[in-house]
């Protein structure tokens, strides 16, 4: 039977249909297993606030990972993992990162039996520990939980919190706070025994936590008196306060002194943000009318912030929280201070606005220094401005640096900075960038030797930095466009020749003819002139050789030095120019026109190693394309320009972290031959 196909050879057609079938019909269920396993392997190393934080989705034996990772480093572990499970052929994680707690804030505040817990907390569980400390403090109160996740805070931090909320037990009222890396407690303690217990308790911080102040109060004990008088019982205090959290919600607490007003005020408290908004306040109608007003200021001076609060305590206002923008930030904390409205005021603290990426830069050009971007404090710009003075000696130093939160964990500024100033002062011209953890030194040296060590101390700065240094070598003033040679001779042909007379320029002069007799007859004729040599024709004297051509300039160095150090960077598979790339292709187009015309600009697109649909190719010539689009519109030829993609086949930077990649995803200019 064997030796005879036609009788069996039929037979396989339904035989593989069949067994295509049963792959096909297994395909979903093989899939969500391989889905399944890649989850947990994740889960069971990373979580956030014990959840799993990655979702798995599969594409054949491809493992996507989607979600809101707890680190930066989060994500390739992720891959790692997935990519150990048996039947997965590749994994790229496509997910987002929690916000950095930058600049980090924490509080714990005890109003009654209300413990309020705002701020923001590691995705380590650490929100469930303090929540239980709370409780356990404050058997039966009720535990306000309005704290947000962020990633980048210290162990030690969430440890000092636990330590706060314990003593809040022992005080009425009180708070406790982490601004940065410093601890402040106050209260009233029932005696002085109590004040004693909690501040030895709190003598010893965990490493890393600083103290910022603790402040307990004893009730003072009244002198032996004979009975008063009987006299009206006091009005109550105010006490109020409004929350807001980075999400955009509100919470209300306290009392105030009407239905009215407590209506008027939650009307306000919806009006001032997009987010929910929580009324937990209660009418006490006794309180002084002027709370309302108060309330009312405060929910209105709260829009600045991004997130932040307001209390009235008594007669003393109370104000905290991070800007939303520069422009509250210089003018918000003013405002709160310059009313005069009969409160006094306590807590005044207004943090500048996030900024993500930080950005700092500095650029030393013929006339001066000039610093530029931001600074995470203002002692921070003062020390950088003095510094930059120092090393700059008599030249002029111009700050235009402004106060930011958002500097990357982990990163010295002071360091960076110092480093970055030094080495740009060592060129002869040029400029340095600070974009996130990421250090670009651009400019031209003296020599070769110079541009070395130039190189290792940007090097030297080591993780988390990032230091790209592009040092054009030998030192090379880009000349002006030659002017156009002088002609040697003048090359205009004479006007023909008038008849009689004629003309020519080497025979000489004849002798005068006689005047003319009055019948007109014509004289005779002179006598003959031997005919001029060829040497003597050649008058005048042979013009000087040609002067040699002045040198062209170097298109390398022309684009580089309008580079100035920046780059062309895109978000995550994105192909869409960026605000911020628009000056740099307005230096770009300005030097592309002074290229010669032999010479054409190859404009490269770049991709990180992340390829989940397969598009990489077409998404770096997308990237290139878009900058040739630009370059268009800004006058240069498009015969000069010629676009290439090359995927993820020449990276800048390891792959393994978020801040490689970032640099991977990029466009370059090369200059290249016209073939």
């Amino acid at each position: 039977m064997l030796h005879q196909p036609r009788r069996w050879l039929p037979g396989l057609l339904p035989l593989a249909l069949l067994a295509g079938g049963v792959l096909w019909s297994k395909q979903e269920a093989i899939e969500a297993d391989l889905a399944r396993r890649a989850t947990d392997a994740i889960g069971a190393v990373s979580t956030v606030d014990g959840k799993p934080w990655a979702q798995v989705t599969m594409r054949g034996r491809d493992a996507i990972i989607t979600g809101t990772a707890p680190e930066l480093d989060a994500a390739p572990r992720a891959e790692d993992l997935s990519e150990a499970q048996f039947g997965i052929r590749r994994a790229d994680a496509a997910n987002d990162f929690l916000a950095p707690a930058n600049p980090f804030g924490w509080s714990a505040r005890r109003e009654g039996q209300i413990i309020v817990l705002s701020g923001q907390v590691a995705p380590d569980g650490a929100r469930a520990r303090l929540v239980e400390a709370a409780r356990k403090a404050f058997p039966g109160a009720e535990v306000s939980d309005l704290m947000t996740l962020a990633r980048d805070i210290p162990a030690a931090a969430t440890r000092a919190a636990e330590m706060g909320i314990a003593q809040l037990g022992k005080v009425t009222p009180g708070s406790a706070s982490i601004a940065g890396n410093a601890f402040r407690f106050t209260g009233t303690a029932a005696d002085a025994a109590a004040k004693s217990d909690i501040e030895r308790a709190l003598a010893t911080l965990p490493q890393g936590v600083t103290t910022g102040g603790i402040n307990v109060t004893v009730p003072t004990p009244a002198a032996a008196e004979p009975p008063p008088a009987p006299a009206a019982i006091l009005p109550p205090v105010a006490d109020w306060s409004v929350i807001k959290a980075e999400d955009g919600a509100i919470r209300l607490e306290g009392s105030v002194p009407s239905e009215e007003a407590r209506q008027r005020i939650l009307a306000a408290a919806r009006a001032a943000t997009t987010g929910p908004v929580t009324d937990a306040m209660t009418v006490v109608p006794t309180l002084p009318a002027a709370l309302e007003a108060k309330a009312l200021a405060a929910i209105e001076q709260l829009k600045g912030l991004a997130n932040g609060a307001a209390r009235i305590a008594g007669t003393v206002y109370s104000f905290t929280g991070v800007a939303a923008n520069h422009e509250a930030f210089e003018t918000l904390a003013a405002a709160v201070r310059g009313r005069n409205d009969g409160y006094t005021m306590g807590d005044l603290i207004v943090a500048p606005p996030v900024i993500s990426p930080f950005t700092w830069s500095a650029r030393r050009g013929p006339d001066g220094v000039t610093l530029m971007g931001f600074a995470p404090s203002a002692e921070a710009r003062d020390r950088v401005m003095a510094l930059a003075r120092r090393l700059a000696g008599g030249m002029t130093v111009s700050d235009e640096t402004r106060l930011a939160s958002g500097f990357p964990s982990g990163v010295d500024f002071g360091l960076l900075t110092e480093t970055a100033l030094t080495q740009l002062l060592r060129l002869t011209e040029g400029s340095v960038q600070l974009t996130g953890n990421r250090l670009t030194l651009a400019g031209r040296a003296s020599d070769a030797a110079l541009a070395v060590q130039i190189r290792e101390a940007v090097a030297g700065l080591g993780p988390p930095v990032v230091g790209i240094t592009d040092i054009a070598l030998p030192v090379a003033d880009i000349p002006p466009p030659p002017p156009p040679p002088p002609l040697a001779v003048d090359l205009t042909p004479p006007p023909p020749p008038t008849p009689p007379v004629e003309v020519e320029a080497a025979i000489p002069s004849p002798p005068e003819a006689p005047p003319l007799a009055a019948d007109l007859t014509p004289p005779p004729p002179p006598p003959p002139v031997p005919a001029p040599s060829l040497a003597t024709a050649a008058a005048p004297v042979a013009p000087p050789p040609p002067a040699p051509p002045a040198p062209r300039p170097d298109c390398s160095v022309i684009i580089q030095t309008a580079l100035e150090g920046d780059r062309i960077l895109f978000d995550y598979w994105r192909a869409e120019q960026k605000a911020e790339h628009g000056a740099v292709l307005d230096r770009l187009a300005a030097a592309i026109k002074r290229c010669a015309p032999d010479e054409r600009i190859e404009i490269a697109g770049h991709a990180d190693i992340h390829n989940w649909t397969g598009g990489n190719q077409k998404l770096s010539e997308d990237r290139a394309a878009i900058m040739r689009e630009e370059l268009l519109r800004r006058g240069v030829s498009a015969d000069s320009l010629v676009v290439v993609g090359y995927a993820a086949m020449r990276p800048v930077a390891p792959n393994d972290s978020e801040a490689g990649r970032a640099l991977n995803r990029r466009v370059e200019f090369h200059v290249r031959p016209r073939n």
